[in-house]
């Protein structure tokens, strides 16, 4: 606006105006029923205070349209329909001039603009018509050419201006989809790991201070029965019961606490702690490359080291553990090595002994594989093997 009033100030006041409508057999008074001023201090103010009082409407237009939204777009009208009329000579570039800012505003303003894109676009070609009435065809022709080309700007202004509204839209949608599927992964996410929780809990601390109650509950009979070697035997198992549970325990809250770190390496750390504590074996780490795994297959990982680890405690017997890792051609892949008595791989395993079918199975949810090399007096070594794919587990 305030280049357009520049422009108008200097058509008003060049007299280089007037020489080239008079050359076109233009008379000026028909332009203006009064001559032209020879105040151009004057005029020069007066063009000020209506660019000013445009620029003041559009400056609080989102007030105006709090109050009454057609006067957005209509208070500026009438205000350059007054301009126009007192002058007149300067209307070509005022029509010009402030039909795409009028037209932009419409666009931002209003959610559904094409009516009253509509009326505006009919009300500067109702001012265009009358100016060609006054000054003839040839000057308005030359004015519909400049007029046709800003129009051309603005609507295709308003055609990239609805396609990026239309976009914006589409993302705000595709949003709020991602932020609702989002929230249903999340809550299964928590009612699923609260499922595992109280399994686990169950599995360890429950049966374990349930079966210490029945050997306490025994001994105690026992004691009524005045039998006391039997009663102190049954303690004695009690009391061992109750330090596998609580070593249990201990490994299944460690574990839980491990779902918190973000990296295996902060996961490992804090289950082979657990297991020094526990179990009295210390494990040296040496890991190298990671790869990017989801949360759940680091929980994965997680447990079937833990798992590796309680059967070396319980059987190997040794006090040294070493974990290393090998990243080769996208297979990953995972040793938990202890020095211990080791045993046949070829013999049938006792019962309760490696629970390498807990482990496969586990793997088997990672499309990974276990592999167990051993020999008696030589240690052993159990192998995880898998991609390294990242995706989420059920």
């Amino acid at each position: 606006m305030i280049m357009i009033g520049f422009v108008a100030i200097y058509v008003l006041t060049s007299s280089v105006v007037a020489i080239a409508l008079q050359t076109k057999g233009i008379n000026w008074s028909k332009l203006s029923s009064q001559r032209p001023p020879a105040n151009h201090a004057m005029m020069s103010l007066l063009v000020t205070l209506m660019i000013f009082c445009i620029i003041c409407v559009i400056w609080f237009s989102p007030r105006i349209f709090a109050w009454h939204r057609r006067l957005v777009i209509g208070l500026p009208v009438l205000l350059l329909l007054a301009y126009i009329i007192m002058m007149p000579v300067s209307a070509p570039v005022i029509t010009i001039g402030t039909y795409p800012v009028f037209t932009i505003e419409a666009i931002i303003c209003y959610e559904h603009p094409n009516r009253i894109l509509a009326w505006l676009t009919a009300i500067y070609l109702m001012m265009w018509v009358a100016y060609s009435w006054i000054v003839g065809w040839i000057m308005a022709l030359v004015t519909m050419q400049a007029f046709v080309f800003v129009m051309a700007i603005v609507f295709y202004y308003w055609r990239f201006y609805q396609r990026q509204v239309a976009e914006r839209r589409r993302v705000e949608a595709l949003y709020d989809e991602l932020q609702l599927a989002y929230q249903q992964v999340e809550a299964s996410a928590i009612r699923t790991e609260r499922q595992r929780v109280a399994r686990e809990l169950h599995d360890t601390l429950t049966q374990g201070l349930a079966g210490v109650v029945m050997q306490l509950e025994a001994a105690s009979s026992f004691l009524d029965q005045s039998k006391p070697q039997r009663a102190k035997e049954i303690i004695d198992t009690s009391v061992d019961s109750a330090r596998n549970a609580l070593q249990e325990s201990r490994t299944t809250l460690t574990e839980l606490r491990s779902t918190t770190e973000e990296s295996l390496p902060a996961r490992l750390q804090l289950t082979t702690e657990a297991i020094r504590k526990n179990y009295r074996i210390t494990t040296t780490i040496q890991l190298s490359e990671i790869p990017d795994y989801s949360p759940s297959q680091l929980t994965e990982i997680t447990r079937i080291v833990t798992e590796a680890l309680t059967n070396v405690a319980k059987h190997a017997e040794t006090d040294q553990a070493l974990i290393t890792s090998q990243l080769h051609d996208d297979i990953f892949k995972l040793k938990i090595i202890d020095f211990g008595t080791g045993f046949d791989i070829t013999a049938k395993p006792k019962h309760g002994h490696f629970g390498l079918q807990g482990l496969q199975e586990r793997a088997q949810q990672l499309n990974g594989v276990i592999t167990v090399l051993s020999s008696p007096g030589e240690g052993t070594t159990v192998t995880l093997t898998l991609p390294t794919e990242r995706k989420e587990l059920a």
